[in-house]
């Protein structure tokens, strides 16, 4: 339970900066949900943008599934490296890893709309642009997770190495 608890936190505390911070703290748990962090607002942002622009659907979802296809091997480690956690947590049964991945699940939902009150923050005109100009985003460094938050992937790749 206690890493259900960081990788929530570590949600939330990157939500509540406007500019993702790419401070590692060395905990495998905390690391790794602020990683998974960058991995969902990218998907956020496109469902918000969908949401709220439809004209932007179409552009928004095709940047988005190159994106993924472009990082796809990095973003199945990510997954990967989540689902052993759940498994570890879950001491191998089956019943208790699905329920410890429905309730990472719901622990998130709150980000998706802390992620959208953040977008549409200073003014309708502005978050209209954001979503436009969500195909451009996808192919800047900023959106190159593995890069962008190097010290937490090194975390993550040395595993876990302590009982959390």
């Amino acid at each position: 339970m206690r890493i259900l608890l960081a990788l929530s936190f570590c949600l939330l505390a990157t939500l509540a900066l406007a500019d993702q911070s790419t401070d590692s703290t060395g905990d495998y748990a905390m690391d790794l949900g602020q990683i998974y962090g960058g991995v969902l607002a990218v998907k956020d942002m496109e469902d918000i943008c969908s949401e709220a622009f439809p004209a932007t659907e179409n552009a928004n979802e095709v940047a988005y599934e190159k994106w993924r296809k472009r990082f796809l091997p990095f973003l199945q480690e990510v997954e990967k490296h989540l689902s052993e956690m759940a498994w570890r947590e879950a001491k191998g049964d089956s019943q208790r890893h699905t329920e410890f991945l429905n309730k990472m699940e719901q622990s998130f939902e709150g980000y998706k709309n802390g992620l959208r009150n953040q977008m549409v923050s200073d003014g309708q005109n502005a978050f209209r642009k954001q979503c436009e100009l969500y195909p451009q985003y996808l192919k800047t460094d900023r959106t190159n997770l593995e890069n962008f938050y190097a010290e937490q992937v090194n975390t993550m790749r040395r595993g876990q190495t302590k009982k959390q």
